[in-house]
Order: C-alpha cells, then sequence, then structure tokens
C-alpha cells in the first residue's frame, strides 16, 4: 500500500448549490481567455469571503454590446473609468478585491455517459455590486 499526498486547495466543489441572495466575494484570479465564438472574455475566479474553499468561476465577455457583467464588476472593484466610460484596468487592480454577488438557481438540463437525459440546479452569480459594509 502506498502513502499520497495531494494538495486539494485549490479543487472545487463542481456543483455547489448556494441559496438565492447577496454574498461577498473575493475575487482570486482573473484570467484573459478567447471563448469558442472566438470573443474575448475574463474568467474570473471567486471564493466566498467566509468560506475561501468555496468557488466559483464565471465569465465576463468583454466584446462590445456583451460586456455589462464585466463592466459591473469593474465598477464593483472601484476600477478607474474616464468620462468617456472608459475603464483602464488590469488583473491586479481586481484580484484580491472583495465584492458582493447575487446568487439565482437555475434548472440546467444535459445528457449524461449513458445518454439519460439529468436536471442539475445550478448556481450562478447574476449581478455585481461594491462590497456594502453591515
Amino acid at each position: 500500500m502506498g502513502k499520497y499526498n495531494h494538495d486539494m486547495s485549490g479543487e472545487k466543489d463542481p456543483n455547489r448549490v448556494f441559496e438565492i441572495g447577496w454574498y461577498d466575494w473575493e475575487i482570486v484570479k482573473v484570467e484573459q481567455q478567447t471563448s469558442k465564438q472566438g470573443n474575448e472574455m475574463f474568467k474570473v475566479s471567486l471564493a466566498l469571503a467566509a468560506d475561501p474553499q468555496s468557488g466559483l468561476d464565471i465569465y465576463a465577455v468583454a466584446e462590445q454590446g456583451k460586456r455589462w457583467f464585466l463592466k459591473q464588476l469593474l465598477k464593483a472593484c472601484d476600477c478607474p473609468v474616464d468620462e468617456a466610460g472608459n475603464f483602464d484596468w488590469s488583473e491586479e487592480d481586481v484580484e484580491g478585491k472583495t465584492v458582493q454577488g447575487r446568487i439565482e438557481n437555475n434548472q440546467e438540463t444535459w445528457i449524461d455517459r449513458d445518454g439519460k437525459e439529468r436536471t442539475n440546479t445550478k448556481s450562478k452569480i447574476v449581478e455585481f455590486r461594491r462590497l456594502v459594509i453591515k
């Protein structure tokens, strides 16, 4: 029998369902990516401020007409914006910040390996705002 040691600190619960409502989220990492459709986007890894092991990833598209979610996130982080509405920011401006994100739950239907249709509840952040100090 072998003895094993695996660092599991970065592993997230693949389908944790949260109660509907506002949560304090720490922005752990921001990574620029390109979507399957060729759109510029950012993968934002979040952790509950009260439970760093509880993670959630969101994808914020940066293409004109689709970037309202990214704009909410940048505003929640107090990133600089000029009079024309241009945000001047980098990953370092948002990583480590705590914002509030509102969770909603949706039913998601998918096909498993055996070809059976399954339906799960999936939690999703649908809105960001500045951290409200209680």
